[in-house]
């Protein structure tokens, strides 16, 4: 009786391993067992919205720039040779014409002199060399530059530009207010050089 017993075991055990060699391990997917989170669009938030490739629409707005598209700038600017920390170079679309708005941050004031006055050394396509303080055409479109110990900023536009409103987009943006060096030229008009001296706003003695 203990011998079949052991016989009926044994042929047991023997087709539970046949059963189980035929057996392919099987594969789980841990989707089938995770729950999935839905996609959801990323979050942006408000003061990403309004800022296009470094520029501040939302302020922008607030001196009456009505912005309807930004594009970002590729071809090179002489002040790019410089190595400068950070730049914004666009073009804002208003509805009646573009702003090319330009923007280069240094690492210290000798850095931001030495691209200055090099790019006025050789200025535009021409590469026209032009003095400090001299009452020159720079160009044909108006245009605005502002700098300051670490930046320099430079506006061109066939349309008319606000010194005073450019002033007050980049005060709220990023806090500059008082300017080592102004620049401001109309269509086909001379340069306009400006310093603060006791915390005003004078105009330098023009230089031919």
């Amino acid at each position: 009786m203990k011998k079949n017993y052991l016989f009926l075991v044994s042929i047991v055990l023997l087709i539970t391993a046949a059963c189980g060699g035929n057996q392919k391990d099987e594969v789980i997917d841990m989707n089938d067992i995770t729950p999935q989170a839905k996609h959801k669009e990323p979050i942006v938030k408000a003061e990403e919205k309004a800022s296009d490739y470094g520029f501040n629409r939302t302020v922008a707005d607030s001196i009456g720039l009505k912005v309807m598209e930004i594009d970002s700038v590729e071809e090179p600017f002489f002040v790019d040779r410089f190595s400068p920390r950070s730049q914004t170079k666009v073009y804002l679309q208003l509805k009646e014409d573009k702003i090319l708005f330009c923007q280069w941050t240094f690492k210290d004031s000798v850095k931001t002199k030495n691209a200055f006055y090099n790019w006025i050394d050789c200025y535009g396509e021409k590469c026209k060399s032009i003095h400090f303080g001299q009452n020159v055409n720079f160009q044909k479109d108006n245009f605005r530059l502002f700098m300051n110990e670490t930046s320099i900023t430079y506006i061109s536009s066939p349309l008319k530009l606000s010194t005073k409103d450019w002033q007050a987009y980049l005060k709220s943006v990023s806090g500059m207010e008082e300017w080592k060096l102004i620049i401001e030229q109309s269509t086909r008009g001379r340069a306009k050089w400006m310093r603060f001296f006791d915390d005003k706003l004078e105009e330098l003695t023009p230089q031919k």
